[in-house]
């Protein structure tokens, strides 16, 4: 008699995707509801599966193996059900899609059924869609749920876009916690008077004053009107913010700021004592990314003459900030060869952010500059760092006045993959001018 060896079935991971697909929010052999009560709807009734819930998590495992586990109801009172749909499908689907909405209560339902890859993937949406509009709830979101990195990705934004910031509805009715978080941040791109003013805005929205008293500031700012650095402001800077907001500040608080301003040995012992500008620390303390578009060290047979108007266009697929690029060595390409080029090029150049909406393009001017290009390759720096978010185009633009036979000739990828970080460039085809760029240099967030 021969041996039988069982043979273990295939399974097809396309099939079983297949499934999961089809199964989510379909109440075909579904065995549990999630029921969402409203005061003035009929109540939403989600359906559900136990043995995909209890296979992805072991909180729901533990609590249908339970008390649970003849019932075939579950009430939902802190979360949307549009939130809990978008939750489920990390039960049911190979490609999760999460909305700006949604994600930060389905980052909250992760933490509560001890889920590490949805709370993944929801840091990973709310840090590749931040901006100075959202940068103060999600603050929030970070702080609460302890997440490190988007809190570093944060701060970053709040530091470099804090002026477009304190603009922002999201600014102007967030939490009072976050606000005391803003002002101990070391970093910020705006002097201590627009910091100032910008507390006295939250102050008025949280208030619905205009004109702030003493005891408006304290009922709302209390001892955080303490951590405003007036030693790194000028008289000058101070007397002009008396007229609109002198009535916020006691005798007491008018004595120790003039003290703090004019005498530097001052110790203080009711505002804060620190004097360094806030703008003028240098926070670049990020990993260095080179992205590094070389394909060939030899040179191209045929060299790409300069326009008038060069422009590099690329994308990323993660948030990172743009500190400076280099240009390729200007070469004058004469009776078939290459020859080096001995004069300077002077170039003004400008990075711009588009926005893709249906047929047209949104365009914001980010930066603008002077540079001179060489016969070696030209770092161009900017003074402060350019914040680069993927779901848009940037695009560097170069105006110049080049010699009729000035060329480049290296041969350049037009994608570079810096282990999880994708930088794309982008050819329109009525150009090749995206090759004029060597090397773009970021900071990672």
């Amino acid at each position: 008699m021969s041996d039988f060896k069982p043979i273990a079935p295939k399974y097809d991971s396309k099939l079983f995707a297949a499934i999961g697909e089809e199964l989510y929010l379909s109440s075909d052999l579904a065995d549990v509801y999630f029921v969402f009560e409203s005061k003035n709807k009929p109540n939403v009734r989600v359906p559900a599966h136990k043995i995909l819930l209890q296979k992805g998590c072991d909180a729901f495992r533990a609590m249908f193996n339970g008390s649970w586990k003849e019932k075939n109801e579950v009430r939902i009172v802190d979360t949307p059900a549009s939130a809990f749909k978008e939750f489920l499908q990390f039960f049911y689907k190979v490609e999760v899609v999460l909305t700006k909405e949604n994600v930060g209560a389905v980052m909250n339902l992760a933490k509560q059924y001890v889920m590490d890859e949805c709370v993944t993937m929801c840091v990973k949406f709310l840090k590749n869609t931040l901006n100075e509009s959202n940068v103060c709830t999600r603050y929030g979101m970070a702080i609460l749920y302890e997440q490190v990195e988007l809190k570093k990705s944060c701060e970053t934004i709040i530091g470099l876009k804090a002026n477009s910031m304190f603009k922002s509805a999201d600014f102007l009715s967030c939490d009072r916690n976050i606000l005391a978080a803003i002002l101990g941040l070391d970093w910020l791109t705006c002097s201590e008077v627009e910091l100032f003013e910008a507390c006295m805005a939250w102050v008025k929205a949280a208030s619905k004053q205009e004109v702030l008293t003493t005891e408006a500031v304290q009922d709302h700012l209390g001892d955080l009107l303490y951590k405003i650095r007036f030693g790194a402001m000028s008289m000058n800077e101070f007397g002009v913010l008396v007229p609109s907001y002198g009535k916020a500040f006691s005798a007491d608080d008018y004595q120790e700021i003039i003290q703090i301003i004019l005498d530097e040995d001052f110790k203080a012992t009711i505002f804060n004592g620190k004097r360094v500008k806030r703008c003028e620390i240098e926070p670049w303390h990020y990993k260095h990314i080179f992205c590094n578009r070389e394909f060939s060290e030899s040179d191209s047979v045929d060299p790409y003459f300069l326009q008038n108007i060069e422009t590099t266009k690329f994308s990323v697929n993660q948030p990172l900030l743009l500190y400076a690029f280099i240009c390729d060595h200007l070469r004058l390409f004469r009776d078939g060869k290459y020859y080096e080029m001995d004069e300077e090029l002077p170039t003004k150049f400008t990075i711009v952010e588009v926005a893709h909406s249906g047929s047209t393009n949104e365009e914001v001017e980010l930066y603008n500059g002077d540079a001179y290009l060489e016969y070696i390759c030209t770092v161009v720096s900017v003074s402060n760092p350019i914040f680069i978010r993927p779901g848009f185009h940037y695009e560097i633009r170069m105006k110049l006045d080049p010699p009729v036979d000035c060329c480049i000739g290296s041969l350049l990828q037009s994608e570079v993959h810096i282990n999880d970080i994708t930088v794309q460039f982008h050819d329109d085809g009525d150009n090749e001018s995206s090759n004029f760029i060597w090397e773009l240099r970021f900071y990672k967030i």
